[in-house]
């Protein structure tokens, strides 16, 4: 499945909106001039004013049924398992890996979304076992002592790879969204950063 365009939807199809997962709506305006679709919640359903879906948010729209969420592309046009092996080609069993709290977001200006990564908001991770077959990574929580004694919970030149000690139990890392783009999480924390 790739992502949809404008000419691609008509007057009266039935479609569904990445923002409210689940609920069917339908196509009851087209603009050609501006390229904007408007989406309504069709009869018997809980009503939302027309919704206007425009140029830059077109990728919210789809004609799939919700339940096909893990085909949907996200706002760079990407299924979740190219990310993920994406993150999988770029990582090996010991690595540390940085996570930032990238908090969910909205729509900073119609043109795009915009994550900030706070050094003050990072956690490190040692990749304990990688499953590819099984879409599965496992990590746990790192944490290295500075000269001073004080432990430091962030990315710092000098630090080696085995210098990061374990300071939390050993989980899977989980595929979700952030700012309409495929996550690798461990929690609030996205470690495919990179890809945001």
């Amino acid at each position: 499945m790739s992502a949809a365009s404008y000419d691609d939807y008509e007057l009266g199809d039935r479609v569904y909106c990445l923002a409210w997962i689940g609920q069917p709506f339908d196509v009851v305006a087209k603009d050609d001039e501006r390229r904007v679709i408007g989406i309504e919640t069709p009869p018997r359903w809980p009503t939302f004013g027309q919704v206007d879906v425009f140029p830059e948010t077109m990728f919210l729209l789809t004609h799939e049924k919700w339940d096909h969420l893990w085909y949907w592309p996200d706002r760079a046009g990407e299924q979740y398992l190219a990310v993920f092996e994406r993150f999988l080609g770029r990582h090996r069993v010991g690595d540390v890996v940085a996570g930032y709290d990238v908090p969910d977001g909205l729509l900073t200006t119609l043109g795009g979304m915009k994550a900030e990564l706070d050094p003050q908001r990072t956690m490190m991770f040692r990749i304990q076992a990688i499953d590819a077959g099984r879409g599965q990574v496992r990590v746990h929580p790192v944490v290295a002592v500075g000269t001073n004694g004080d432990p430091i919970y962030s990315r710092t030149d000098g630090i080696a790879d085995d210098a990061w000690r374990r300071a939390g139990p050993t989980v899977p890392l989980r595929v979700e969204m952030r700012l309409y783009r495929w996550c690798i999480t461990f929690g609030a924390f996205v470690l495919n950063w990179e890809d945001l």
